[in-house]
């Protein structure tokens, strides 16, 4: 029994010792054919690289990507470059065009600044202009002095008036370039006081001559128009009277002359006419100038030798020139009668410096 049980366990321990080589055989086995799977699976298919070159071929394929890539960068800088070269030519050209709109503009503002500036004031001068003429018409009607025709103070007074509504005033400069352009438009076409100034200066003128005029014709001095029919054709005589020849013993009456002279026409057979001397024939020896002190009294005895006309009495033509009754014979015929009333207006009307000209 015991020797069995010896038998039985030499059996199992060679059994086990077997186990043992079969185990450790067979992780050899296992062993050997990891290896051999290993180099089967590490080995390259046909042309593929060995191991060794395997191992290298990461390095190789690293250095081939960072070589690939670095053109890629330097391109991608190169867009960049050219882009932020190109944003900033567009920047400047942009700036540079808007400066040179602004500076157009600000150019084309100034210049109408400048031409707003002449016109006004060219306009400006114009109104002076203008209110000299005003000013002096004014003053000449302001001064008192009374024309032959008492009209004209009236028509000068209208005309001021009116010369004083045309006046154009200088329209304030606004902001904006179109705007000064068109008030500048407006203002250079403003202010053609021409033909109203023409028109002062020739009222002016006018009143002037009608006062100076009536100086000549209101109460002159008898020597005044002895000197002034020494100049009518025909006249061959005047002479003025005295309180001792006065005809009509009016001289110096209330209501009467201040002044009469009479004078002798060439055309008029003087020996034909009664009386002595001028004074002695009147009238009737070519024509008489009666002077009264207001041109009231001179048209009051214009109207009274009226009566006499177209009758047995006629007085010969006659007419008022200021406070002056001018009469005419009548051994004339009406034409020549009439002809030598011109003549003799004509020189106690002609002034200073019509009589230079």
């Amino acid at each position: 029994m015991t020797e069995e049980k010896s038998k039985t366990a030499d059996a199992a321990s060679e059994t086990t010792e077997a186990g043992a080589v079969a185990a450790d055989s067979a992780a050899k086995a296992t062993a050997a054919g990891g290896d051999s799977g290993a180099e089967e699976k590490a080995a390259p298919a046909d042309g593929a690289p060995t191991g060794d070159e395997a191992a290298a071929e990461p390095d190789g394929a690293a250095k081939e990507d960072a070589d690939g890539e670095a053109p890629q960068l330097d391109e991608r800088r190169g867009i960049k470059m050219r882009v932020a070269v190109a944003v900033a030519c567009i920047v400047v050209v942009a700036a540079c065009a808007i400066a040179t709109v602004v500076t157009t503009n600000f150019a084309d503002y100034q210049k109408a600044v400048a031409s707003y500036q002449r016109s006004a004031e060219a306009l400006q001068e114009r109104n002076e202009e203008l209110d000299q003429a005003v000013a002096s018409l004014q003053f000449l009607v302001n001064s008192g002095a009374q024309p032959l025709e008492p009209q004209l103070i009236a028509d000068a007074q209208q005309l001021i008036s009116e010369a004083k509504g045309a006046k154009d005033s200088v329209a304030p400069m606004p902001l904006t370039t179109d705007e000064i352009r068109t008030v500048t438009n407006k203002i250079r076409i403003s202010g053609n006081y021409s033909q109203i100034i023409g028109r002062l200066n020739a009222a002016e003128d006018a009143l002037e001559d009608s006062i100076a005029l009536r100086e000549l014709v209101v109460d002159p001095t008898a020597s005044n128009v002895i000197e002034r029919l020494r100049t009518v054709p025909h006249i061959i005589a005047a002479e003025a009277v005295t309180p001792e020849n006065d005809p009509n013993g009016l001289l110096n009456q209330s209501e009467g002359y201040s002044s009469m002279v009479y004078f002798a026409y060439s055309l008029i057979l003087q020996d034909k006419v009664y009386g002595d001397g001028v004074v002695g024939k009147g009238t009737s020896g070519g024509g008489s100038v009666e002077v009264y002190p207001t041109v009231e009294l001179a048209e009051a005895r214009n109207d009274y030798i009226s009566q006499f006309d177209n009758t047995d009495l006629a007085p010969g033509y006659h007419e008022v020139v200021g406070s002056i009754v001018v009469r005419i014979s009548d051994r004339l015929t009406p034409e020549r009668q009439q002809k030598l009333a011109d003549e003799v207006v004509e020189a106690l009307t002609t002034l200073p410096d019509d009589e230079k000209e």
